[in-house]
């Protein structure tokens, strides 16, 4: 798999604040748990993420789910 283009780029603090999150540690936990992966840029010890596959992320079900998506 080839890296994402330079642009497309995004810190984990930047990827935190697009997905509604007030601290990156949720970030985190899906680095972990395998639904982001993390990047690199020669010479440089940040962290990155692509931020197509952080727009990509499911969308979470409202809580309660909608009754039409509860089956009896």
């Amino acid at each position: 798999m080839k890296p994402p283009p330079e642009n497309d780029l995004i810190t984990i603090t930047e990827a935190a604040h697009i997905l509604g999150f007030k601290q990156r540690s949720k970030v985190d936990i899906l680095i972990k748990n395998g639904f982001l992966k993390i990047h690199h840029e020669p010479g440089i010890k940040k962290t990155f993420l692509s931020r197509k596959e952080v727009f990509n992320l499911p969308n979470a079900l409202p809580v309660p789910p909608p009754p039409e998506l509860i089956h009896k």
